[in-house]
C-alpha cells in the first residue's frame, strides 16, 4: 500500500466525498490546530520515563504520563468551587479578531500537514470541554447545574470565541473539513442531561455548521463516550460526519442512524488493543469491513494508549489482511 503523502491524501479525499478507497484509510489524515496552547491540552513539557508516572507542569495546572500524554486539571487554586467560576467576567475570555496574524498561522499549518496527508482543521475546547480546560470537572459541572442561566454568559463568550477560530478556518483556501470538538458524553451517556444540551450547547452547534456551510466547507462532530441519547439533536444539525469512539459506541448503530451519506471517523475499541486478544482485534476489523462495504465515507484509527506488542503487531497485521483490499 503507499504510504506516501499524495496517496493518503487522495485516499481521504475520496472517502470525504463519499467513494471508498481501495483501503479503509488508517490515520491518512493531519490534524491542524490553532493556538493548542490555549484551545487544547498544549504540548509536553517532559515526556515521563515510566508507563504510570505522572509529572506535573512548572505551573502546576497539568500533568503529563506517557502513556496518556497531557491532561488539563484546571486552575484549582483559582477555581475552587462553583461559585469561584460564576463570579468570572464572561470577557475575560479572549475573542480574537479574524485577521492578519491569525490567517498566517493557519495558512502555515496548512502548508505543513498538506506534506503528510489529508489536512483537517480541529478546534478542540469549544464549549464544555473549553470549560473543563478553564475550571476543572468539579467546579464547571456544579455551576452548570445549579445556575444554568448565569453559566450560559459563560458559554457564550465560549462560543463566541470558538466561532472565531472556525471564521478564521472558512478563510483559509485548501481547508476542505473542519472538525468541532466537544466532549459531551461519557461512556454511560451525556454528562449533561439532554434538555440542558438542547438548551444550551445544540444551538450554538447550529450555529458554528451553518458558518462552516456557508463557506463551502464540510463539518465533522467530535465528542468521545455514549451521545447515542442525542444523537438525532445532532444529526438535525446536519452535520457532515461524526466521530465514533468504538469502547462506548457500537459504530453499526450510529452509521444506521446517520445513514451512509455521512463521514465516519472510527476510533476501535482501546480495551481490545490494550488489554484483549489478537482475536478480539481481529472481530473489530472484520466488523468495520463488513460496515465498509455499506458504508463509503469511513476513516480510522487505532484505539489504546498502552497496547502489549503482541497487540501492536496484530493489529498491524489484521488491518492489512482485513481492511487493505488491492
Amino acid at each position: 500500500m503507499d504510504t506516501s503523502p499524495q496517496a493518503r491524501y487522495d485516499r481521504v479525499r475520496r472517502a470525504v466525498n463519499l467513494q471508498r478507497p481501495e483501503c479503509l484509510p488508517c490515520s491518512d489524515w493531519t490534524w491542524m490546530e490553532y493556538r493548542p496552547e490555549l484551545y487544547h491540552l498544549g504540548s509536553m513539557e517532559v515526556v515521563p520515563d515510566e508507563i504510570g508516572q505522572v509529572v506535573v507542569s512548572a505551573d502546576g495546572k497539568r500533568r503529563f504520563t506517557r502513556d496518556g500524554g497531557v491532561w488539563a486539571v484546571g486552575d484549582r487554586e483559582r477555581f475552587r468551587t462553583y461559585e469561584d467560576v460564576l463570579s468570572v467576567a464572561p470577557d475575560g475570555f479572549e475573542v480574537e479578531a479574524v485577521g492578519p496574524e491569525m490567517l498566517t498561522k493557519m495558512d502555515r499549518l496548512l502548508v505543513d500537514a498538506r506534506t503528510r496527508g489529508y489536512p483537517m482543521a480541529l478546534h478542540y475546547a469549544t464549549l464544555l470541554t473549553r470549560a473543563t480546560l478553564e475550571f476543572g470537572w468539579e467546579p464547571f459541572l456544579v455551576a452548570a447545574a445549579l445556575e444554568p442561566e448565569r453559566f450560559g454568559a459563560l458559554l457564550e463568550r465560549f462560543a463566541l470565541a470558538s466561532l472565531s477560530v472556525i471564521s478564521g478556518w472558512c478563510c483559509v483556501e485548501g481547508v476542505e473539513m473542519i472538525a468541532i470538538h466537544d466532549d459531551i458524553a461519557a461512556t454511560r451517556g451525556p454528562i449533561l442531561s439532554p434538555d440542558w444540551c438542547r438548551r444550551w450547547l445544540f444551538p450554538w452547534y447550529g450555529r458554528f455548521f451553518e458558518a462552516i456551510h456557508a463557506a463551502g466547507r464540510r463539518v465533522m462532530y467530535q465528542s468521545d463516550g455514549n451521545y447515542l441519547p442525542v444523537l438525532d439533536d445532532l444529526l438535525a444539525l446536519k452535520p457532515d460526519g461524526l466521530f465514533v469512539e468504538s469502547s462506548s459506541l457500537d459504530p453499526a448503530e450510529v452509521m444506521r442512524r446517520g445513514g451512509p451519506g455521512l463521514l465516519y471517523l472510527v476510533k476501535t475499541d482501546s480495551r481490545a488493543i490494550d488489554v484483549g486478544t489478537p482475536e478480539q482485534i481481529r472481530r473489530e476489523l472484520e466488523k468495520l469491513r463488513s460496515l465498509h462495504q455499506h458504508y463509503p465515507g469511513m476513516l480510522m484509527y487505532r484505539g489504546g494508549g498502552n497496547p502489549s506488542p503482541e497487540n501492536a503487531r496484530a493489529f498491524s497485521e489484521l488491518y492489512q489482511e482485513l481492511l487493505v483490499y488491492s
